[in-house]
């Protein structure tokens, strides 16, 4: 007895070229929905964006407003250049002792800008031209010009500072950190307080321990990738202010602010461990 093989039923029988595309379809709907389910973005983060940069960490915290200091093309954003270093003291609050009191000192200077930036001439504070313009014609004691150009010099050292523990795979951050200061802030600063410096430095966290402190809960690896991307914008930041400084002729050797509208500046020249 022979079988008869009975064609295909045409209400049931679809052609094989659409079958391999529902087939290629339907791997490709499987690959979508791992990677909608792998990517998982925590709440305030941006879709790539590192855990220790989002809104619950220090670092980002800080990213963000000295980001938004930078929006007026050639002009710097003074409120968010202070917020920004508000965040910046709690940043650097974990290298010891010397940066402590280091940081009251810019929390000083910060206070005063501040009043300056909410106080009856706000108008004139709320960017770097505008203050600059108003104090070459007006005398402000102490000058908001003046406590600027200290900030701008410190964040240089921190900028340095952060660069060296993000990209040198160096334990002994004292050094990296003291290699900054004897660039930046030591040819300005007696000996006295050079040599204070120099013996502080030696008590800095190693660098394993301080990648911990700055970011908590995230990898070493993404702590440094984070703190490159910080350093980064405080390099802009103080590219722009530095700018802005040598464009009026505020500059000389440097970051040595020139007396302005006839003032006597000698009360400038002291010893605090920012300047």
């Amino acid at each position: 007895m022979k079988l008869k093989l009975l064609p295909p039923d045409a209400k049931v029988w679809v052609p094989r070229h659409w079958l391999s595309c529902a087939f290629l379809f339907t791997i490709f709907i499987f690959m979508l929905l791992f990677h909608l389910m792998g990517e998982k973005v925590e709440p305030g983060l941006k879709s790539g964006e590192l855990h220790c940069l989002g809104p619950d960490q220090v670092p980002g915290q800080m990213i963000r407003p000295f980001r938004e200091s930078l929006t007026s093309k050639g002009d710097l954003q003074l409120p968010q250049f202070l917020d920004g270093w508000r965040k910046l003291v709690m940043l650097l609050d974990p290298l010891g002792t010397l940066v402590t009191f280091a940081t009251q000192e810019a929390s000083a200077k910060l206070s005063i800008l501040e009043s300056y930036s909410r106080g009856p001439d706000s108008t004139h504070y709320h960017t770097f031209s505008a203050m600059a313009d108003w104090e070459q014609e007006h005398s402000k004691d102490p000058s908001g010009l003046y406590m600027l150009v200290l900030l701008h010099r410190a964040l240089h050292w921190a900028q340095l500072c952060l660069s060296s523990i993000a990209r040198v795979q160096n334990e002994d951050t004292g050094a990296l950190c003291g290699e900054a200061y004897q660039r930046v802030l030591g040819p300005h600063h007696p000996w006295l307080i050079r040599q204070a410096a120099n013996l502080a430095f030696l008590a800095f966290p190693r660098r394993s321990q301080l990648l911990v402190l700055l970011c908590p809960g995230s990898s070493q690896q993404e702590t440094q990738e984070a703190l490159s991307q910080v350093s980064d914008m405080l390099e802009a930041v103080y590219n722009r202010t530095q700018e802005l400084l040598a464009e009026r002729g505020l500059l000389t050797e440097g970051v040595t602010l020139k007396p302005s509208g006839g003032r006597k500046q000698d009360h400038w020249k002291n010893s605090e461990w920012w300047d």
